[in-house]
């Protein structure tokens, strides 16, 4: 309430290739990493209904920032409306004490300890309203000063966190000291901190799953006036599309405001359990803006509600998906179409106020579960690759966290968007990491063309989840000439097979992106020959001499 996996693989090198000079520049690929995540881990009794949390653990870290210091008037209305002509000077990341991360807290008569865990992404629903069109960012940040107060002189504003100036980015830190305001609230506002946020949905892409629902669940932390904080819904996310948004939720839950003592729902530790107050600035960026302004000044603490896994409907061995947080204000017992529906304003109105609960100011911890022994990451796809090869679909894959059973089945499609089952296939050989390994060949392609590949797996309870879209090329056998290498993505520890080529000794070489080159003897028997990828991650182009000559052609592959 305001004051108001990508996962590295490695091949391995055989040892004998040669540097020579490069003649190609490929350009480097870019990949992308997935947010952290804070998982929680639980010891004592389970939880059985929404709990009040009565401790906090936490300490400061020391984090730079990526910007060091910039100038900018404040928003000039409300709190802030006496001092609009003043240009304040913005710094961050001061002294050592930055980021105050939450380590442990209690509930329910348990101790929920903070470690490292799977990954999640927040992704913020917005609708427009008569206030708010487009994306704006309204975070606030824990300052220096002992107390925060309007229009301080001089012109400085100092704050202990990193600069950080995406709501999503904000919300997935897990650290107390640093959050949104009025996260619902979109209309009457005197600071203008509106938003046109209608829900917050919290994915953990690869599910998450537990025989003890009990013994699991999520965190909401509101930075508010002492034990008076903001009500709110809460429903789970229980599959997700193709796309990985949410495709279903489960019953909507109610989180009450005031506080533990009295309504069994928020819980407000006190100091000497851990609590602190806050000396905190808002901060607004609207489109038009360079970087944060301040708009208003709180003086608050933290309040924070517990739910378990089986307090927001889930069963022993059910896969969610995550949450979705949406305000108060909208029909009671929405159906999971409804919350899909986010133009329903009976669901989500468009005009909502602080006093009718939109005024929840979520803390940066909201992407957290629990627990250690008991909750156990869903089925993941962590590789898909595939090649077309001699009129043939040569796919491969790598499925983790495959304790529970399922049954995968290979679709192929002409458009990307509607898909078949090919025939019944084995979903692989299992290792001691509980990862699967499979492969798959599809001799019905017809020539050329782009042939459209993915997974469908079919868990336990009949819940399907989907890999991610493949689109191969196929090629007129008539027309094909030349020599071919492939996989372009090969897995760990796989080897490149190189045909089209007559028998006898050719050179093979890797031009990297880092401009050097290697390269390597081959020896063709039967048209065909077997070699080592490169074990250094990266993009290579590969060509072939026979003799002083290069032979016609070449090819590119991604090893990762």
């Amino acid at each position: 309430m305001s004051a108001h996996s990508f996962k590295t693989r490695k091949v391995i090198w055989n040892g004998f290739y040669n540097m020579v000079p490069c003649v190609y520049n490929p350009i480097p690929m870019k990949i992308k990493v997935p947010l952290a995540v804070l998982v929680l881990l639980v010891c004592g009794g389970a939880a059985t209904a929404q709990s009040p949390v009565t401790q906090f653990s936490g300490s400061y870290s020391s984090v730079a920032s990526s910007l060091g210091s910039y100038t900018a008037f404040p928003s000039g209305i409300g709190t802030f409306s006496g001092c609009s002509s003043t240009l304040y000077t913005y710094t961050f990341s001061n002294g050592s004490s930055n980021q105050y991360k939450l380590y442990s807290f209690n509930a329910n008569g348990s101790t929920y300890f903070v470690a490292p865990g799977a990954a999640a992404a927040v992704k913020l629903r917005r609708v427009n309203n008569a206030r708010v069109t487009g994306t704006r960012n309204i975070v606030y940040m824990e300052s220096t000063a002992s107390s925060a107060t309007a229009c301080p002189s001089p012109g400085v504003l100092n704050f202990k966190p990193p600069y950080v100036d995406v709501m999503e980015n904000v919300l997935t830190a897990g650290i107390l000291n640093e959050g949104t305001d009025n996260l619902f609230t979109n209309a009457s506002n005197g600071d203008d901190n509106n938003n046109n946020i209608e829900r917050v949905d919290v994915i953990f892409s690869s599910g998450l799953n537990t025989a003890y629902p009990e013994k699991a669940g999520f965190t909401i932390l509101d930075r508010g006036a002492n034990y008076n904080h903001d009500p709110f819904r809460i429903a789970a996310i229980t599959s997700l599309d193709a796309s990985g948004n949410p495709a279903s939720f489960g019953a909507v839950r109610i989180c009450t405001g005031g506080n533990g003592s009295t309504n069994g729902s928020w819980g407000h530790p006190t100091t000497a359990n851990g609590n602190k107050q806050f000396a905190a600035y808002v901060l607004r960026k609207d489109a038009s803006d360079a970087h944060l302004r301040v708009s208003s000044v709180v003086n608050q603490e933290i309040g924070g509600v517990f739910f378990s896994f089986a307090d927001l409907g889930i069963t022993a061995g059910q896969t969610l998906y995550g949450y979705a947080l949406l305000g108060p204000d909208g029909i009671t017992s929405p159906t999971s179409a409804q919350l899909l529906n986010l133009t329903d304003a009976t669901v989500y109105p468009t005009n909502t106020t602080e006093s009718a609960g939109g005024g929840l100011d979520l803390v940066a911890v909201n992407t957290v579960f629990a627990t250690g022994s008991f909750v156990v990451l869903a089925l993941s796809v962590d590789d898909f690759t595939g090649a077309i090869q001699d009129n043939k679909g040569l796919l491969q894959w790598r499925l983790g966290n495959a304790d529970e059973f399922f049954q995968l089945v290979v679709q192929r499609g002409a458009d990307g968007t509607n898909f078949y089952d090919l025939p019944a296939v084995s979903p692989g050989i299992r290792s001691a990491d509980n990862t699967l390994e499979g492969s798959y060949t599809d001799v019905t392609l017809t020539g050329a063309g782009v042939y459209y590949y993915r997974l469908k797996m079919v868990l336990s309870g009949q819940q399907v989840r989907y890999s991610r879209v493949l689109a191969l090329r196929g090629e007129d056998p008539a027309s094909t000439a030349g020599w071919r290498i492939f996989p372009t993505q090969p897995g760990q520890g796989q080897s490149l097979k190189l045909q089209g080529l007559r028998d006898g000794n050719y050179t093979l070489y890797f031009y990297s992106a880092g401009g050097a080159c290697r390269n390597m003897p081959v020896q063709v028997n039967g048209g065909q020959a077997s070699v080592q990828p490169p074990s250094v991650p990266g993009v290579y182009w590969v060509r072939l001499s026979a003799g002083d000559k290069y032979v016609a052609g070449n090819a590119k592959i991604l090893v990762e």
